[in-house]
């Protein structure tokens, strides 16, 4: 009787030593292999990394335009809020998610109070502070430095932030052609280490002294009821019961009901738009 011939498939890896990702072994099994056995799952990684990295580009890729897109969604929540379309307890990230069918990316939120902040806001002049043109032709990396400067001016300098030197050179360096990679740095490098007027270095580095101004008397009001649960109950309650009294000021400022209705309708829209109260916005933006 003639033995049987081994068969071509006795040559191959046995199926427990098939690459990853269609049979994954322990380390211990994976440290048993021979060299070669386990070069055919090695083989594997550079082919993921490829793919993860493929995804990333798709994803960056799409974010300015899909910021766009959210804040187009902005305004028409808006709009629908207004209209009683929807519940006026619906936030935008309820209602994005419902319409979206999804949640809002960090990143894609971000870019999108950017495009608000400066493309859909206004200067002076009447003018947006950054072109749509502009914002098209920047690159993803240098969107997100530059909002997360804006952002931080939109803090420091308050009604101000408009005119301050931090916006005004991003905005300058996005609107040039080149790259605006290196000036965009030295702006957020500039706004977190400035140092104060005298010059200063070491422990009092970067210690400016600004005027009291209305506006920051707010923002200090405002730090104080956020930290309120820090505070003794006495003291906390106190704060509670003087912060009260602020909305009846009003009333006696001489300052007509329409007009504080005004205010208190583009307050509630900026909120929605993530844009400071007091910020002009445009109705629509040029195609």
């Amino acid at each position: 009787m003639t033995a049987p011939k081994p068969s071509a498939k006795a040559d191959k890896p046995a199926d427990a030593n098939a690459p990853a990702g269609k049979q994954e072994l322990t380390f211990t099994e994976l440290e048993l292999l021979k060299p070669a056995d386990l070069a055919v799952h090695a083989a594997a990684i550079p082919a993921l990394d490829k793919a993860v990295e493929k995804a990333r580009e798709k994803f960056t890729g799409g974010l300015k335009y899909a910021a766009k897109v959210v804040a187009a969604m902005k305004r028409q929540y808006i709009a629908r809020l207004n209209a009683r379309e929807i519940p006026p307890d619906t936030g935008f990230k309820d209602y994005f998610e419902a319409n979206a069918r999804g949640k809002l990316p960090g990143r894609v939120e971000a870019l999108a109070v950017l495009f608000n902040t400066l493309v859909l806001t206004l200067d002076a002049r009447g003018k947006a502070l950054l072109s749509e043109e502009n914002y098209d032709a920047a690159k993803v990396d240098w969107l997100e430095k530059a909002n997360a400067t804006v952002s931080a001016a939109r803090k420091l300098h308050g009604e101000d932030w408009k005119t301050c030197d931090d916006v005004l050179d991003t905005v300058n360096a996005l609107s040039k052609p080149g790259d605006a990679a290196r000036t965009l740095k030295e702006v957020r490098e500039r706004q977190k280490q400035a140092k104060g007027a005298d010059g200063e270095t070491g422990e009092n580095a970067g210690a400016t002294v600004v005027p009291l101004t209305v506006g920051r008397c707010v923002e200090f009001l405002i730090a104080a009821i956020k930290t309120a649960n820090a505070m003794p109950p006495e003291t906390a309650q106190a704060l509670f019961f003087d912060t009260l009294a602020l909305g009846d000021a009003w009333a006696q400022s001489g300052i007509s009901d329409d007009t504080l209705n005004d205010w208190n309708a583009q307050a509630v829209q900026n909120a929605a738009l993530g844009v400071a109260p007091g910020v002009e916005v445009k109705t629509s933006v040029a195609a």
